[in-house]
């Protein structure tokens, strides 16, 4: 009896150090699951660029009721930063749009889409309902993770280039991460 349990004792720590060892194999995704990430990159991206109408430039207006302190262009205390905040919320939100949409620096669109999000999420969840830029940040860091814009993307043509130069250039390989 003594026997017995000592040699499953061995074989119970074989096996426990077999699989403490083991590692597990890298997930693939199929291209099935590739292509509906790059329908959900379109998705996002679309919605960035509808969000884009509502406060066009010159005079950015719809975002008057959003900046404290500041009802429109005409009273002059606590606006005076107003119309170069708003240009480039805007530009971000249409680099975002431009990036997600055609596939192009994929993963540089998605996080500065996670951190408009954010913002939006910290800035107005407690007006409107919380779920929604708490969805959206969620689906910005999804999109960080994977690599979405290498199927239906202009990241398909590029990420092989930026890859073969930046073994020799800097630049590129720091560029290739945001592909």
């Amino acid at each position: 009896m003594s026997l017995s349990s000592s040699a499953h004792k061995l074989k119970r720590l074989a096996t426990t150090a077999s699989e403490e060892s083991a590692v597990a194999p890298p997930i693939t995704l199929s291209e099935r699951s590739s292509i509906g990430l790059a329908l959900l990159r379109i998705l996002v991206g679309y919605l960035w660029f509808q969000q884009l109408f509502w406060k066009l430039p010159p005079t950015f207006a719809g975002l008057y009721g959003y900046v404290v302190g500041c009802p429109s262009l005409s009273s002059p205390v606590g606006c005076t930063a107003f119309v170069p905040l708003a240009a480039c919320v805007w530009t971000a939100e249409l680099l975002v749009a431009i990036s997600l949409l055609f596939g192009l620096f994929t993963r540089f669109g998605a996080l500065l889409a996670t951190i408009l999000a954010v913002q939006l999420y910290v800035g107005l969840a407690y007006t409107e309902w919380i779920w929604t830029y708490g969805m959206l940040v969620l689906l910005a860091l999804v999109l960080v993770a994977v690599p979405a814009g290498r199927r239906l993307g202009i990241d398909l043509w590029l990420a092989p280039r930026l890859q073969a130069a930046g073994q020799h250039h800097r630049l590129a390989r720091i560029a290739s991460w945001f592909v």
